[in-house]
Order: C-alpha cells, then structure tokens, then sequence
C-alpha cells in the first residue's frame, strides 16, 4: 500500500446507477485480474488491474456497505486467487473481489461508524479504477509547546457529505423498449418484369392475371360474413384498382395492386392467396401458447394486443332482473304477497380487435383465474406478441412515504382582579371583579317582578299549606311574626303579609373595608407527534370492497368528507388515530306516544392522514398528494335534552394538491397557524381609567392560543431487484435480523 498521492489519467466517469456503463477505451487487455488500493490525500483508489477494453460495472448501495459486479468482454482469472485487502486508516474495513471467467464481483466494506460513499468510476483502457472518498491523511509534527501559550493539536473529523440539490429530471429520460417487425404484408415473389395498364379493373381480376404471368397458383378467399345488430349479413366490397406498370419488377407489382384494393395476401409454396383477412388463414400448422403473467392483468393485456391487431375473444355474462306484481309496502295488511322478482343471465361471446397493426391474424383468449392468455397463431406471429408482453408485464414500482407529524399548541392565560367591600352606615359599597355594586338603606329595592307581586318577593313560594322563603328575605306574617327565611307556615304566623330583603351590608361592622386580590397567570405546551410509514403502489386500479373514509363525522360535515382521501383504490391508503365524539344528534319523534328516538353522529378527535401516490418516475421523483386533518375537543359538552352531551371539535387540515420530490428528499410543509388572542376588561365608569389606582377598580383576563402544524414526507422507492431496504432484494444489515429472516417459518 502506498501511502503517497497517485495520478490517474483522466477519463469519463460511469453512471451511478444501476443500469449499466461503459468506460472508454483505449489499450488492449494486459493480462490476469490484480487488485490493488493507492492511497491519496482526500481519497483512496480501488484499482482493478488487467480488465481490458470496455469494461461494463453494475454496482449498488447495500446496508453493509457498497458491492459491484463487473463484466469483461473476454474470459481471464484473477492474478492470486481471491484477494482481501483492509486499510482501516482511509476508513476501509474489508475490500474484496472473487469470480472467474467474465463476472466478478467486487465488495467494499466501510469501517464502523463510517458512511459507504459512491465512488467515481473511471478507467484507463487496461485498468478499473474507483475513487472513494476518505478522510485526510494524518501528518506528523513536532515541535516545543509554550506551556505560557496554550494550543491544540489538529484532529481528524468526519463531517457528513452534503446531500445533492433538488434538479428537474432530464428531458427524454424515459425507458424504452424497442422491437424490430417484419412487414409481414410485403410479400417476396420472384417473376418476370411487369408491364400493364388498368383502369377501374377488378382487384381480383388483376391479381390473377399476376400470379398466372408469375407461374403462381391463386386463390381467393372471401371474408367470413359478419352479422349486424339489425340481423342482416354485412357485405365486403372492394375497391377497384388503376395501375400502369412498365418493365417494374414482379413482386412490387403485385404487393401495389394489393395495397390499393385494400385485400391482403399470403403465400404457401407456389400458392397466392389473397382475401380481405387472409393473414389469419394457413395450409400449414399454426401455434398455441398459454401465458400466465405476473403484474399485469389478462383483461388489460389483452386489450393492450387487441389494439395492436389481434383478435381477442372474451365471454360476457349479463344479468337481468325483472320484479312484476304489488310491492309489499303498498299492499294491504294481511294480503299475499304477489310480487314475484325473476332473474335471467345470458352469456355471450364478443369479438373485438384493431383492423390494422402488426399483430394481425392473430387470434386470443383470457382467463380472469389464473391471469393467464392464449394465442393461437403463426409462430412468428406469436413471437412478436410475446415480446410485447414481455415488455408490458412488469413490476409496478413502490414507495415507502416516511410521514412526520408535528402539532404544536401554546397556551398562555393571565387573570388579575381585585374585589373589596365598605360599609358606612347604612351604605354598602361592593367591587366585585370589576362591577360595581352599591346598596344605600335597611333594604333592597323590590325588582319589576316584585312589583306585579304585590311587593312580595318572586323567590318567596306562596302555597296551600304555607309560605317558604329562601334565606337572606325577612317576610311578616299576619300576626306580626317576623321571620328570617325558611318555613314560615304554622298557626302563630298566621300567612303572608308583606316580604322585603333586607341590605345585606348590615351584617358587616360599620366603617370596615374589605379587599381581596386574586391573580393568575397559566401557561401550557401541548405537542402531538405522529410518524406512520406508509407503503403504497403506483397501481390505481379500484379495490374489490374498497370505500371511502369519512373524515370529522357525518351529516352536516358531510362537506369535508367528500374531499378525504380515502381507501377505494390500490395507490391510496388512509390512518385514523384518535377517539370517537359525539358530536351531533338526529332526533326522531316518537309515534303514538312514544318518547323520542336520538341517533348519535361520531366524529373523530386525533389525528387522520391520507395520502395517494399518483406516479412513480423512473428517473426517481414520486408525485403523491396528502390530506393531513387534527381535531380535538374544544371546552365542555353541550347538553342536548333528552339525548345526552354533544362535544365541538376544533378542525386544522392540509389538503395539498399534486407534489412531486425526488427519492430521498423531504418535503416539509407548515404555514397551517392558528393564533387567538382574548382580552377581558371589567372596570368602573371613570375610576377605572385612572393611571395606577384603576387597576384596584378593574378586572382584566387575557387568553392567547397559538397553535402550528408542521408536516414532513421523505418518499423512498422500493426497489425490489437491487437490494434495497424493502421488498424482495431486502438484505439484513444484522446477524439477528439474518438469523430471523432465515429461520423457517411455522404454526
């Protein structure tokens, strides 16, 4: 290992990808496989020695580290055998290769700690080699320390790679699967120079005139009649043809002619046979093969094929329902029943498929069960469509949406109030919070209501068997008895005769003051934090018993439940965390004296979340929407008489429309902010305006509720086949995790 910088000649790095990548080329191969590391200042080289022109490197990011898998153009072996090297000081643990003949597979293990980072991939016509970034190298020094100075020594830190920019994807950056088709409506004849004139003549005619001149046999072939929906038998025509052809060779006349009648032709051996669907007819044997496809559905592949040419045969069933007679709610009580319901189902064959396209004469069938197609064809026929299916049954690509939710509550209350009482004499003067009170006299002035009583007191019972007072009112009886709240009957009081309230002042010392002072001042933090993950497809296709969620209630939330996202189709997912409110009721009235009916309506109070994923790129953006909602109970229940209490539940929601972010990225939202802030003031007239001394005659509370949501999505795609943190390439970064993935399954 050396430890000195090394240069390289400068060459175009590979793609990170995990599609494949050439390096330039420039010297032929040298010889067997070396592997050897070059240590540099900020780096260190992985260098394959000997792989030759064009190499091809697949390479991907796993947990333990970072692994490549290596192709050349021609067979050799590695130098001495299978080689592990280590440099710990650049950060490296393990750095292996293996294989044989043209594959070899290269791994680079990181120490602990340490992050795997890509490497740039380059190379120089005869070697392979890839840079790593590592930490600096350590210099030594030496020198007298100051102890009347203090210093330090310089350490080595790690500090994380920064993560790349957010860019649009390129233009054009598509997959592509391309296939190359034979015109099968040309056809290869071999014949003498051809030279005619014809105007308005039969297609027919013509192409018999051109196969006898060839030396071919012919036959037409006529159309199988189709059917109409009005029954009659549809009939083919076909156009005449003007030709003038002078010494043109045999087979462009002959595929002219039927190009311009619009008929097609087929050879067998020395036969010509021509017909408006003769591409699916044959003297020789055809083939049948039956494909059980993974992803894609029968139905739409077939579809997919009938719109290319094919013939796709499907059966239908249609079931009709026929209800005859009464309904049972209009009929009379006691009667037979006579309406009778009759279900019929009629089972039938359709036929469908494009007129033109290059799987023509080809003839299919599915089978919902097994996700499986029959073709029946010319084999070459066959081939092509199987290649197109090859292309269209493919994984559906995945997405692990990591959700953070952050609901943050300020509470922030301040209550100060003062209330004193003063009595002199008779005067009886009250702050109460803030509100004057003053009673001046041995009574309390009768009210309105006292009045239309004849002076008595409205909370004083007047009844058969006695007068009852609350206290705090004297009454006088009729015999002079003067008495003090209670039960005023007996025969010593004779009844009411006249009832005052007396100034409650006078049960306080004359010329004392009383005060009392009550101050508070309450602050509280509330935080919500949710963090579901969610796994969802690409796939928007409806789910068999699907449906979708109601979001805060029903009935007169109806509105925000139309807008949820629900659970009706397979791209999409809903969570629900919270507890279930009343908040309304529907009250039915009873029937024939029947007390009333009360239907509770739910809503709910926490945290509900959806979330749809419209589509997956292969460049890596994921465009998905969100329909985040909290709710909470906001102060006491109401009641509702005769049902029981109903809660008010506070509503903050994010419905966000179609973002896209890129694989790994975060995207944060926040801005959804509510701020309340309530001032109460209770004073005197003027006294309570007074700098300084009104606060002795005024009462204040002051509430401020602020409240934020803060949102946070980090998409990660599922890649299945490249080993990454989910789905079928999962690779355990533990040996307990190994263990468990490994260990058979059972009951």
């Amino acid at each position: 290992m050396a430890a000195a910088a090394a240069t390289t000649a400068p060459a175009l790095a590979l793609p990170q990808a995990t599609s494949f990548a050439q390096a330039p080329s420039i010297a032929p191969v040298g010889g067997s496989l070396l592997l050897q590391l070059r240590r540099g200042p900020n780096s260190v080289d992985v260098v394959v020695e000997g792989t030759g022109v064009s190499p091809v490197l697949r390479q991907r990011q796993t947990a333990s580290g970072w692994q490549g898998q290596l192709q050349l153009n021609q067979s050799t072996s590695l130098k001495v055998g299978p080689q592990t090297l280590t440099l710990p000081e650049a950060g490296l643990q393990r750095v292996s290769i293996t294989g044989s003949g043209r594959e070899f597979q290269l791994e680079v293990v990181p120490m602990p700690g340490a992050p795997a980072s890509k490497p740039v991939v380059s190379a120089d016509g005869r070697n392979l080699i890839l840079r790593f970034s590592a930490p600096s190298e350590l210099v030594s020094k030496t020198a007298a320390f100051n102890l009347n100075q203090p210093g330090s020594v310089p350490q080595t830190r790690y500090a994380p790679p920064l993560q790349p920019r957010a860019v649009a994807p390129p233009l054009g950056d598509m997959a592509v699967g391309t296939m190359l088709l034979r015109n099968r409506s040309y056809l290869n004849l071999n014949g003498p120079p051809v030279t005619m004139t014809l105007r308005n003549a039969p297609a027919k005619d013509a192409l018999m005139a051109l196969s006898q001149m060839g030396g071919y046999g012919f036959v037409y072939i006529e159309k199988d009649e189709a059917t109409t929906s009005s029954g009659e038998q549809e009939k083919v025509s076909i156009a005449p043809v003007s030709v003038a052809f002078r010494a043109e060779s045999y087979s462009k006349a002959v595929n002219a002619v039927l190009l311009a009648s619009g008929l097609q032709g087929r050879v067998e051996g020395k036969l010509l046979m021509v017909g408006p669907s003769v591409m699916s007819k044959t003297l020789g044997t055809q083939l049948s093969k039956v494909y059980r496809l993974n992803q894609a559905s029968a139905e739409s592949a077939a579809d997919y094929l009938a719109s290319l040419g094919a013939r796709i045969t499907k059966v239908t069933s249609i079931t009709n329902t026929v209800s005859s007679g009464q309904p049972q709610a209009n009929q009379v009580a006691g009667a037979p029943q006579t309406q009778q319901t009759k279900e019929e189902t009629i089972t039938a064959t359709e036929t469908y498929g494009a007129s033109m396209g290059p799987l023509r004469g080809l003839i299919g069938t599915t089978d919902s069960r097994l996700r499986t197609i029959t073709l029946v064809g010319d084999s070459q026929l066959v081939a092509v469509a199987e290649g197109y299916l090859k292309q269209i049954d493919l994984r559906q690509r995945q997405v692990a949406l990591s959700v953070k939710i952050l609901d943050v509550t300020l509470s922030n209350d301040a209550d100060i109030s003062n209330s004193f009482a003063f009595r002199s004499g008779n005067s009886f003067i009250v702050n109460e919070a803030g509100n004057l009170v003053g009673s001046f006299g041995g009574f309390v002035p009768p009210t309105a209501e006292d009045v239309s009583r004849q002076n008595i007191p409205q909370d004083i019972a007047i009844s058969e068997d006695g007068v009852e007072s609350p206290p705090g009112v004297e009454v006088r009886g009729q015999t002079g008895e003067v008495r003090q709240g209670g039960g005023l009957s007996g025969p010593t009081f004779g009844g009411l005769k006249t009832g005052v309230r007396p100034n409650v002042g006078n049960n306080y010392p004359s010329n004392q003051f009383y005060d009392l002072v009550r101050a508070t001042v309450q602050s509280s933090t509330t935080k919500v934090l949710a963090s579901p993950t969610l796994i969802l497809s690409e796939n928007s296709e409806p789910l068999a018993s699907g449906k979708a969620v109601a979001v805060g209630g029903s009935g007169s939330d109806a509105a925000l439940n139309s807008a949820s996202i629900g659970r009706p189709f397979a791209n999409e997912s809903f969570v629900t965390v919270g507890s279930q409110e009343i908040v309304s009721y529907t009250v039915q009235a009873g029937q024939n004296g029947a007390p009333n009916s009360c239907q509770p309506e739910f809503g709910t109070a926490g945290l509900t979340f959806g979330a749809r994923v419209s589509r997956i790129d292969d460049n890596g953006f994921v465009t998905f929407s969100l329909s985040p909602q909290i709710s909470g109970v906001v102060g006491t229940g109401v009641e509702i008489s005769g049902c029981g209490t109903v809660n008010t539940l506070t509503t903050r929601r994010l419905d966000t429309g179609e973002v896209r972010v890129r694989d790994g990225q975060t995207l944060i939202l926040t801005g959804v902010i509510s701020d309340q802030d309530q001032a109460v003031v209770s004073k005197w007239p003027v006294l309570g305006d007074i700098p300084f001394i009104g606060q002795f005659f005024r009462s204040s509370s002051r509430n401020r509720d602020k409240r934020e949501l803060v949102i946070m999505v980090s998409p990660r795609i599922i890649r299945d086949g490249d080993g990454g943190n989910f789905g079928y390439g999962y690779q355990a970064a533990t040996s307990d995790a190994r263990q468990f993935v490994s260990a058979p399954r059972g009951f």
